[in-house]
């Protein structure tokens, strides 16, 4: 089935003014319909008018209603479609094009980024299986997801690295909720539990500098991160380890 974005969002109405309008739009087409010739015709002046009132209301119900249900149906699965899309599959969270979307909407308030990556994820990709690593990948959003507030933005950017937006943060607040994901957890996977530590680089916004620098500076601190070894936090030039 071919499918065609910009169609559907001339035709599929997004609020009560655009209904409203295309109810009109069909009304008057379908009134313009009435008024072609039919055996009636010859019939008196009212007896006209009737038939053409009847013949509008007969044919014009049936096809709006069948009409707004198709548009309703494709608007819907529009929505939907749209959703997915911003979505990583595994974790639920933005994806990185939604993430940076979402975090320049609200760059203008000063706060903090913060980038965490999922400390040798690869060995345990390698040692436990692919399996395991999406476990470790899902009880990490979830944690995201106890710890920022619904103004927060959160984003699976690539592989293990995770990125939070964190508008109207201190660094103290940022320190804070930087360590409590350092504190690592335990996952249970098929081939036994293990434990999931992350390492953070964060970096204070001003609420003036651009998303792509706040990212390479939280990618330097995220280095300096990992240079500490496992488990540690880095905001801006102050090593803190968890």
């Amino acid at each position: 089935m071919t499918y065609f974005p910009r169609a559907s969002q001339i035709l599929i109405p997004r609020d009560f003014a655009g209904w409203s309008l295309r109810l009109i739009l069909l009304l008057l087409v379908v009134l313009a319909l009435g008024v072609l010739p039919f055996p009636g015709a010859e019939l008196a002046v009212p007896a006209v008018i009737q038939t053409h009132v009847i013949y509008t209301l007969v044919v014009g119900a049936p096809l709006g209603a069948a009409l707004f249900w198709a548009l309703s149906c494709l608007g819907r699965a529009q929505t939907r479609v749209k959703t997915l899309s911003d979505l990583d599959p595994i974790t639920a969270l933005s994806n990185r094009p939604d993430f940076v979307r979402r975090a320049q909407r609200v760059l203008p308030q000063a706060g903090a980024l913060l980038l965490v990556d999922v400390d040798d994820f690869k060995a345990i990709n390698h040692r436990r299986g692919r399996r395991a690593g999406d476990l470790c990948l899902m009880a990490l959003a979830q944690r995201f997801r106890e710890l920022t507030r619904q103004s927060d933005v959160v984003g699976r950017l690539d592989g293990a690295s995770f990125a939070i937006y964190l508008p109207g943060a201190t660094v103290e607040q940022a320190h804070e909720i930087s360590q409590r994901l350092c504190e690592g957890m335990i996952i249970v996977t098929p081939n036994g539990k293990l434990r999931l530590t992350t390492s953070v680089g964060a970096v204070l916004a001003d609420g003036r500098t651009s998303l792509e620098r706040l990212l390479r500076d939280a990618d330097t601190a995220l280095d300096r991160a990992k240079l500490k070894g496992r488990a540690c936090v880095v905001i801006d030039e102050l090593p803190l380890v968890a």
